[in-house]
């Protein structure tokens, strides 16, 4: 796919989205991808992933790109830093909105099935480990406890996940409409609820302040609702072609599908044309 010239700019701080964006299909980083992202950081360019994951499972991915910095995580509610193993925690939902977001939840979608992400640990209800151990995605990866969302609520809610066998996000997220909640997806069957003050564009800016940056400077990669901040706000951003079509629609830029290495082919292309940037404060 042939990509339009971006005029030989090189952006100096680089998100990456990870689900749908950088991973393929079958949670993989490709060697090409891996070379990329690598390569981009030897030329002096902060990479930064972004993604609505929890710590746990992305600081492998972290680790295969060799990126030592702190991280966006939980879609913009927390950064982690995996050199100092330190979660810090930039908002957190209101116990009682939970409570009134579940039962709204339930009222308007009976079989509603919700899990929870807190400063201690992580939560599912019954029918969600159920089906999770049916699809073989837990291995290792087991829940903190299996109970009643409620009843975990005590120990700092960062993020609230809703599905249902029958329903897609969006419908999900207009039952809670009105609270005081960010309402976000990253797969289009599972509602993702955050403080209202929540997104990855904030955590992002944040980020990107620190290091002295402008929007201008940085350039965003994404594929689903929750992307759709981030890539609004950055001086580039990058929807893949595999997007929902909001973010296809919201984007500066088009590459190939994250099965085609899509974000490999636009670094590439700075590479092949961009001047050397600045320093940042390190990989």
């Amino acid at each position: 796919m042939a990509l339009p010239s971006t005029g030989g700019w090189l952006p100096r701080l680089v998100a990456l989205d990870l689900d749908g964006t950088l991973l393929t299909s079958d949670k993989r980083i490709t060697e090409r991808s891996r070379a990329a992202v690598g390569r981009l950081a030897a030329r002096g360019v902060r990479v930064v992933l972004c993604t609505g994951r929890p710590p746990r499972s992305t600081v492998g991915y972290a680790d295969e790109l060799d990126l030592r910095h702190p991280f966006v995580c939980y879609n913009g509610a927390a950064t982690f830093d995996p050199v100092s193993d330190e979660l810090r925690v930039r908002h957190r939902l209101d116990p009682e909105v939970v409570r009134e977001a579940v039962a709204r939840l339930r009222t308007a979608f009976p079989g509603v099935a919700a899990g929870l992400e807190t400063d201690s640990g992580w939560y599912l209800e019954p029918e969600v480990a159920v089906r999770r151990r049916s699809e073989a995605r837990l291995g290792d990866d087991e829940p903190t406890a299996v109970g009643p969302i409620e009843s975990f609520l005590g120990s700092g809610a960062i993020k609230l996940l809703v599905s249902h066998p029958g329903v897609g996000a969006e419908a999900l997220a207009g039952a809670v409409e009105g609270l005081p909640v960010y309402r976000t997806w990253s797969s289009p069957a599972m509602l993702e609820l955050m403080a209202p003050e929540v997104d990855k564009r904030s955590a992002l800016q944040e980020l990107a302040a620190g290091l002295g940056l402008e929007p201008a400077e940085v350039a965003v990669f994404g594929d689903q609702r929750n992307d759709l901040e981030m890539i609004a706000w950055a001086g580039l951003g990058v929807a893949v072609a595999n997007a929902s079509e909001a973010v296809l629609a919201a984007a500066d830029l088009v590459a190939a599908s994250n099965d085609a290495d899509g974000v490999a082919e636009v670094i590439e292309g700075w590479l092949a044309d961009g001047p050397h940037p600045a320093p940042t404060d390190g990989r």
